[in-house]
């Protein structure tokens, strides 16, 4: 390589150095860091923004910051959310329904407390017709029921709430 090819490639060299480092500008974003691994995940979302891609990374995990998170890992399984769930009473017993592409569902309840927190199943591994027996007719306790599908990506998002309340009527004066 004679002079002037080199000194071309130098120029050409101390060009790009700023220009990588200024691709790293720009808010409160970190790029200082990188990994390239095997893998995928199908989208990650934040505020206005969406991700997808299928690079992945075997050190899967969620990453956070602000409003922002990165689920890392193989392509993203999900179990589809029960549709049409309805809830009917008969005598004092309570019947839920829902439609649901997996064979099974996990029931949570709540006594007195609509606005629950889904914690521990109540009812797993159920069908698509589920009674609780004895839940109605009882105007000192009202429950507040959240299916969720169950399958081989584990389970669904909560069904809308379906609740069921009992209330004493008192004769007006």
């Amino acid at each position: 390589m004679n002079k002037r090819s080199r000194s071309w490639l130098w120029a050409f060299l101390l060009l790009l150095v700023p220009a990588l480092a200024l691709a790293q500008a720009g808010g409160p974003y970190d790029l200082s860091w990188s990994t390239v691994d095997g893998g995928g995940h199908t989208f990650s979302t934040g505020g206005a923004y969406t991700l997808g891609g299928t690079a992945g990374q075997p050190d899967a995990g969620a990453l956070s910051g602000g409003s922002y998170t990165l689920s890392g890992g193989f392509w993203l399984c999900v179990t589809a959310a029960v549709a049409a769930a309805d809830i009917a009473a008969s005598g004092a017993n309570v019947t839920l329904t829902w439609t649901a592409g997996e064979p099974t569902a996990n029931i949570y309840r709540s006594q007195d407390d609509p606005y629950f927190t889904p914690g521990a199943v109540y009812a797993g591994g159920v069908s698509s017709a589920w009674t609780d027996p004895g839940a109605a007719g009882n105007p000192a306790h009202n429950y507040t029921y959240i299916v969720r599908a169950q399958g081989g990506c584990g389970e669904s998002a909560d069904s809308q709430r379906l609740g069921e309340f009992d209330f004493t009527l008192v004769p007006g004066s």
